[in-house]
């Protein structure tokens, strides 16, 4: 229990895989590798012993074939190691899986005689280590969307010394070599808004084709596609440093900061569409934020997490001065904890989806954002905003459209 209350308080996934290895040299003697699944599918070794003889050790292996997501796989004779191109002079070989989110994204591989007591514990030990990697993926997450709102908070300028500034933060968050981001408008070309690093001539480049939610990742590249309202799209495109491919855990960072970058330009460059009276909701066909909230419901179903969904908008408002939205989107990002989600529907309106909170909490949040977006209105002579709230139980979240609607009716922001 002591150890794992230690792997839990890791810093990051190589020093909790170095733990994993240095409990079973500890424990039971043994000499183990751990794994890291790479962007292509393939694991690269990642950590050993000090002072281990890495002479007959695979640096790239091929293992989906053979792992098994929840029990080790045993590698026993000389035609299974030949076929994964494992030396024969290893003998046995146990790979423990590491699971997270429902994929083995690390691996423990033990050389040699594994006794069924040391098989049994480090088969429960790397359970638990997966519950700790999704815990440092949320971490992370958390820790670029702060990184980033704090620089959306700092920006005064232009729209252009603005864009720059939240997308250097964004690229060294990301730790990649260039970012470029690009915004698509229905019957208009696409407009590359900022370019930072790169090769000479990178940012003229065509840039991939992706719909709000879609994605392109590579050792080398990570393109992402999110959505700005009103048919309205865009790609934010990283090019990895020199000697410095992507990894599973640059992508997980790339999608955090997308999440304050998508609902920053959605403010200022296209308004913020309301519903209103007699006006029909027109969702869009390919929503990204409700993809956002689809994945933060079967996490909590996974993990039995309670939460709620807030959302808010401002009926019979005919689109009010982009900077506005920027201040609004601001305003409620203040009373929200940086691991809550901020984004802007389809439809328009804001949406929040409060995590790992009570029934209260949810509560308490909707009157603070409330009253914010009270004053916020008075002190900017704008139509009344309103705001409702719902509730997911833990193990019972519902679905994303069925939540942002039953928060709607209880704010009254009712659709004919």
């Amino acid at each position: 229990m002591r150890f794992l209350s230690h792997i839990r308080a890791s810093a990051d996934e190589r020093e909790l895989m170095s733990s994993l290895i240095q409990a079973g040299a500890v424990w039971y003697d043994l000499d183990a590798r751990a794994y890291r699944r790479e962007l292509d599918g393939r694991f690269m070794l990642e950590a050993w012993l000090p002072g281990s003889d890495l002479t007959h050790d695979l640096p790239l292996v091929d293992l989906d074939a053979v792992l098994a997501p929840d029990l080790p796989t045993r590698i026993s004779s000389i035609a299974e190691a030949e076929q994964l191109g494992w030396p024969a002079v290893q003998g046995e070989v146990v790979l423990f899986p590491v699971v997270a989110a429902g994929v083995v994204s690390r691996c423990l591989a033990v050389a040699g005689q594994v006794e069924h007591e040391a098989e049994v514990m480090l088969t429960e030990v790397c359970r638990s280590a997966g519950a700790v990697l999704e815990q440092l993926a949320e971490r992370r997450g958390r820790e670029v969307r702060a990184r980033i709102v704090r620089r959306t908070g700092e920006m005064e300028g232009s729209f252009q010394s603005s864009v720059r500034g939240i997308a250097a933060e964004y690229l060294a968050a990301v730790d990649a070599g260039a970012v470029r981001v690009a915004v698509m408008r229905p019957g208009q070309p696409t407009a590359t808004v900022c370019a930072t690093g790169g090769e000479p001539g990178w940012a003229e480049t065509p840039l991939p084709t992706l719909a709000p939610g879609e994605a392109e990742v590579s050792a080398e590249r990570i393109a992402l596609g999110f959505g700005l309202g009103k048919g309205a799209g865009g790609v934010v495109e990283f090019l990895a440093s020199p000697g410095r491919p992507f990894t599973a855990e640059g992508v997980q960072a790339a999608r955090a900061g997308l999440d304050v970058l998508g609902v920053w330009l959605a403010g200022i460059s296209v308004g913020f569409a309301r519903p209103s009276q007699g006006r029909t909701s027109q969702p869009p066909a390919a929503p990204s934020f409700e993809a956002a909230i689809r994945e933060e419901l079967e996490r909590a179903r996974r993990l039995s997490l309670s939460g709620g969904v807030l959302v808010a908008s401002v009926p019979g408002a005919q689109g009010p001065d982009p900077r506005v939205l920027s201040i609004v989107i601001r305003t409620v990002r203040k009373e929200l904890r940086s691991v809550d989600l901020l984004g802007q529907l389809g439809g328009g309106d804001i949406a929040a989806v409060l995590v790992r909170t009570t029934p209260d909490g949810v509560a308490r949040a909707a009157d603070r954002v409330r009253a914010r977006l009270d004053a916020l209105a008075r002190s900017h002579e704008l139509p009344p905003m309103v705001l409702g709230h719902a509730l997911y139980p833990a193990g019972q979240a519902g679905s994303p459209a069925s939540l942002v609607e039953r928060a709607r009716q209880q704010a009254g922001l009712m659709y004919s």
